[in-house]
This record gives structure tokens, sequence and C-alpha cells, in this order.
């Protein structure tokens, strides 16, 4: 049991005082000597349990702490550092950045979330700005500042997923001809970028990133090992978004139409990229998107709202059609786990299960049938000769 003590000070009130895990005294003083045993009995009791924290760390400000956990963050990929960075400045520090961490609980930070949906954040977006808070008060709790992180755990209601658009082969082939129309003297560039992001199913930053020297186009295979991010202006080449390579098997025309724009078009070292503006620079989602995108969803009447990333919702629905189980889909998107594909995809999957109901339906009409056969046909006895 850690010393303690209660006096009586010359002032009238009284001083709890005890000795923390750390060896020194601690201590508070009270108007009533029934406040002063109450607050020494929950200091001790938390030393008991290991849950004691030192009182001048639980004053620190939030602020305080964000600044620590900001050069934490460095190693994540530059855009979305960027997007946390942002969301610490706009949402979490006006609200928290004065506040010590004493002050921060669950009732806290659920009316802090509410109020963000309350101003029009989009649930998406505050999803986000408490996974920043969540964090710094994980950090809190690493450091010792805290017992436990009051934010783990709140769930932000609310907010539809956007609706996941996919096109059919045939739509792809109408966005390739109006790229095609539109962008004429482009060579093969702007088609075949449409190509791998709709049946290779990269990402637009793991395709701008490709170089000539992950091209085994004699095996009709692309090695994944980078992406391209844009950042307020900047370019950033980084690994993937999962941190991990993967291989993308072609099929044969987009292999035949990646070679010939590879001889024609690409430098023949092996870090040139693959796809580059018209000045050989990398390209510039901002710059395509408005360039080359909307104008060719325009002109070939694709749906209202179609993105770039749709392209890779078109990957998934094309190998789920062509009868791909969700183990390939995984693997040719990128996905950590068949989980998070299912979890993305397991609509595309209802093909699976028609003909599984189907194959139900066999067996039970098979198992009827041997159930009259064997109630209604005539029964022989034989009793022998």
């Amino acid at each position: 049991m850690a010393r303690s003590t209660i006096d009586r000070r010359d002032n009238g009130r009284y001083r709890a005082r005890y000795v923390g895990p750390d060896k020194r005294w601690k201590s508070k003083t009270f108007d009533r000597k029934i406040d002063a045993e109450r607050w020494l009995r929950h200091q001790l009791s938390s030393i008991d349990r290991g849950e004691w924290i030192d009182p001048a760390l639980r004053r620190t400000r939030f602020g305080e702490l964000a600044e620590r956990w900001l050069p934490t963050i460095a190693a994540l990929r530059p855009k979305t550092r960027a997007n946390y960075e942002s969301l610490l400045r706009s949402h979490v520090l006006p609200t928290f950045g004065e506040v010590e961490l004493a002050g921060i609980n669950r009732v806290v930070a659920r009316e802090w979330l509410a109020g963000l949906q309350a101003a029009g954040l989009s649930a998406s977006r505050t999803r986000q700005a408490r996974q920043v808070l969540s964090s710094i008060l994980e950090l809190a709790v690493d450091g010792g500042y805290l017992v436990a992180n009051p934010a783990r755990g709140l769930k932000v209601q609310g907010g539809q997923e956007r609706e996941m658009l996919h096109l059919d082969a045939s739509q792809v082939k109408s966005l390739f001809d109006a790229t095609e129309e539109l962008r004429p003297g482009s060579g093969l560039l702007v088609q075949i970028l449409v190509q791998i992001l709709a049946y290779g199913g990269l990402r637009w930053g793991e395709a701008v990133a490709i170089r000539r020297g992950r091209c085994d186009l004699l095996r009709s295979k692309l090695m994944v090992r980078e992406s391209l991010s844009e950042v307020r202006g900047h370019l950033y080449f980084g690994p993937t978004k999962t941190h991990e390579d993967r291989v993308i098997v072609l099929p044969k025309f987009l292999r035949e139409a990646m070679a010939v724009h590879l001889a024609q078009y690409v430098a023949p070292e092996t870090d040139t990229l693959v796809f580059t503006s018209p000045k050989g620079e990398p390209l510039r989602i901002s710059n395509w998107r408005r360039r080359v995108w909307r104008p060719a969803c325009e002109a070939s009447g694709m749906p209202d709202g179609l993105r770039i990333h749709d392209l890779r919702h078109t990957s998934a629905s094309l190998l789920v059609s062509a009868g791909a189980n969700v183990k390939v889909v995984q693997r040719h998107l990128g996905h950590s786990t068949a989980t998070q594909t299912l979890d993305r995809y397991a609509h595309l999957f209802t093909e699976d299960l028609e003909a599984v109901a189907d194959h139900l339906d066999q067996v039970w009409a098979a198992g009827n049938e041997a159930y009259k056969r064997a109630t209604t046909e005539p029964r022989v006895v034989d009793f022998g000769s």
C-alpha cells in the first residue's frame, strides 16, 4: 500500500497526500475531510489496479499531444497524411486544442461528432475526423497520459455509401471509342489507359505509375509495385494502397495493344513511365478528369456521376460475369482479404446464389421423387420356395 496521509492545514482545509508509483508525493486540498478521504481512496485504488495516471500528464492540453502525433503519421501515404492534417486543423483542434486530456470523455466526443454532422459534414468525413481524434487519444494511452481511449469504438450514424456504378463490356467499348475521337493524335495512350483501368482493375495511381520494366508482355503480365498520388498540386510516388505488390494478367487483346503502345510511344529505359502527358510528364488525375474523362463520358452517354474509380468496380463486375470466384477477384484487385472483396462486391455474386438455389431445387426434386417411389410402389415379400 502506498504511503498516504490526510492533515488539516492552518487555514482549516484538509490536505490529502500519497506517494505515487513514480516515488513522488502527490497532494490535493479540500474544504471537507470526507472529500479528501474519497479522493485519496480513489488514487490508491487506481494504483492497486495499475490504472494510475500522473495528474500532471492528465492536465496536458490535447493540442500539445497533437503536435507530437503529427510526426508519427509521416509514413502514411501523402494523400492520407494531408487529409488527416486538414481534418485536424479544421475540425479537431478548434474543439479540443485547448482542452486538457482529462476533460475528454465519451460524452464529450459523442457531442462533438453530433455537432459535426449537424453542421453539415458528411458521414464519411465525420468518420475520418473521428479517426484522427481517436488516433491522437490512442497515442495518449500509449504514452501514459490516459488509461483508456474515450473515442475508441464510437459510431457515426447515417451516411449511405455512394451508389457503386459499373459498366458492361459494350459501354467500355463506347467509352473507348469516345476517347479515341476526342483525343486525335494521342496514340494509344488514352484508349489503353481506359482499358487498363476497366479490365486490369488498377487504381488510378497504380495505373499511371506503371513503368516499362514492369511490363512482362511475353507472359501477359504487369507488376503493380508503385502508386502515384497528387497532393496540393505536388506528385508523390510511393507504395500501393496495401503496401503489397501484385501481378495483373492481361487478356490477349489488351496485351497486344500494350505491345504496340510500348513499341511506338514509350522510351526503352526500364524506368520509363508507360502513361505520360504529351510533354512526357506524369499524368495528373485533375487534368485527365477535366480534359479527357468528363468529355468522353458525355460524348458516349455514360451514366451521370460516373467516376474514374468506377472503372475499378467495372473490372470486378466483368471478372464475376466471366465466372471468376471471390479469391480471383481479390487477387486481381489487390484487396488484403477475400472478406474485403465480399464486403465490397457481394452483390455481384448473386448468380452464384441463384445457381446454388437451382441446385438445391434439383436435390429437393430428386429426394421427393425417391420418397414417392418408396411409399407408392408395391412391396414384394419373398416367402421362399
